[in-house]
């Protein structure tokens, strides 16, 4: 180990990322190391994919990844696995290609890798902040007879370096993140997998899905996957706007340095011009590493460049924040979950006239008096993705126009999990509560929202072209 330096940068970089997750010894006498990608979906800047790579060089067993695939989620539709498969097939083909056998499996990520552990020497897990998939992890971890590692690969800075207690506002995150953020701006090495893995027959799992002599036609794959899963299959899907998976991340990432990173903090607030980088499906999926945008951002950009400190407080401060958020509040997603200030003074309103009360389905269909909140929700409807700031106006409108602020906060979450793709995520669930109150102050006090920030129509049309951002989706 002493004389590799690929190794000795990969375990220095890894230093503060991995976490064991139970008290099981490595079964030496068993026979794969097995990797259960589920948060980090691709094969480059993957953390816990070169740890495992790693053991099972430093181990001499084969390493076997797979990806568990379910239908037993809420809201599973075809428009979500459908751009999270485009992303996971060709994963496979590029794990594949560095002679790693990777396993899409149609099993719940419980029972599949209880069964799988019957052959691990191992087992690595990537790290995810929601709480299912938390979990998931720590019901597996007891069960298991051998050792399990989980490997942080979602964020620049691991969130619990920087505290371990809920943060309220960005700018404490920011101030004690920046100080350490540096260290952490590496590029993860690749290691090459001393056993090849590629042709092992896995006597468990020989009804993954799996069609060799496609030639790499990841479609083909991707639709018989479709076929088997007992989804909603009456969304529309999306690939006019998103096609899943790294290579189309990087697209997306090459555009964005290239065509608008240079007025991104002029421009990233108006909905009527396309100056975001439109990562955060992406994001969502583990299709590209947030570290990965920031080197190649700083290949073209200085760090202080006022542009790029401005996407990098989205892309790393806000979207960090928001991980320490669900990760240490146990009710990140649901009406409860927010302060106490923010739930009082919306109590204190509760019975205060509404103008309008729209009910679910009306939201849904994008039926309100309001143009512009129904051209916000179009934009999810149509392209599975809202512009940032109509996301805040869209949200802050159904409160106003809900029975009970509970009642708004269920149905935005209800339509942020089922249409956008990317929905059910950290960042999602800490933009609603921002909109109720989170991360945020109270404001002069009104109807309806007490002392919550208000939004208006007005505050629309004086900031950008709203009638031009209306003509793309009304």
């Amino acid at each position: 180990i002493k004389n590799d330096t690929k190794i000795l940068m990969m375990l220095d970089f890894l230093e503060y990322r991995i976490k064991k997750l139970n008290n099981k010894e490595i079964n030496i006498n068993k026979k794969f190391i097995i990797y259960v990608m589920e948060a980090s979906q691709r094969e480059d800047y993957n953390h816990a994919l070169e740890f495992s790579i790693y053991q099972s060089n430093i181990l001499k067993k084969p390493l076997l990844v797979i990806f568990f695939v379910t239908d037993k989620f809420k809201y599973s539709n075809i428009r979500y696995y459908k751009f999270m498969l485009e992303g996971i097939v060709k994963t496979k083909y590029e794990i594949e290609s560095r002679g790693v056998k990777f396993l899409i499996v149609k099993d719940t990520f419980v029972n599949g890798t209880l069964n799988l552990s019957k052959d691990a020497a191992l087992i690595v897990f990537d790290k995810n902040y929601l709480r299912t998939q938390r979990i998931w992890r720590k019901k597996v971890s007891e069960l298991l007879d051998c050792a399990s590692f989980e490997i942080e690969s979602d964020v620049v800075v691991p969130v619990e370096l920087i505290s371990n207690n809920l943060i309220p506002y960005a700018y404490i995150y920011r101030q004690k993140l920046e100080k350490i953020r540096d260290i952490f701006l590496k590029k993860v090495p690749k290691l090459e997998p001393k056993i090849k893995s590629i042709d092992i027959k896995i006597p468990n799992y020989q009804n993954a899905f799996e069609l060799p002599s496609l030639n790499n036609n990841f479609n083909i794959l991707v639709s018989y996957i479709l076929n088997e899963l007992n989804i909603d299959k009456s969304l529309s899907t999306v690939e006019k706007y998103y096609i899943g998976g790294s290579d189309e991340a990087y697209k997306k990432l090459n555009d964005f340095i290239n065509n608008k990173l240079f007025r991104y903090k002029e421009f990233r607030s108006h909905p009527d011009k396309d100056y975001t980088s439109n990562l955060s499906p992406y994001l969502h999926f583990g299709q590209i590493s947030p570290i990965k945008i920031v080197m190649e951002i700083l290949k073209y950009y200085e760090i202080n460049d006022d542009n790029v400190k401005s996407f990098f407080n989205e892309l790393i401060i806000w979207r960090e924040l928001a991980r320490n958020y669900v990760l240490f509040n146990e009710f990140y997603n649901q009406y409860e979950g927010l302060p106490l200030w923010a739930k009082n003074t919306l109590y204190e309103h509760i019975n205060d006239k509404r103008e309008y009360i729209y009910d679910l389905k009306d939201l849904e269909e994008a039926n309100t008096h309001d143009i512009y909140w129904n051209a916000a929700q179009k934009e999810m409807l149509l392209t599975g993705k809202m512009h940032n700031y109509m996301r805040m106006y869209w949200a802050k409108k159904i409160i106003e126009w809900s029975k009970s602020p509970k009642q708004a906060f269920d149905i935005a979450c209800y339509l942020n999990d089922k249409y956008l793709l990317d929905g059910r995520d950290a960042n999602g669930y800490a933009g609603i509560s921002w909109c109720f109150g989170a991360f945020d102050r109270p404001f002069k006090e009104r109807n309806i929202f007490g002392k919550i920030r208000y939004m208006s129509d007005k505050a629309l049309k004086n900031k950008f072209d709203i009638q031009k951002y209306l003509d793309k989706y009304l």
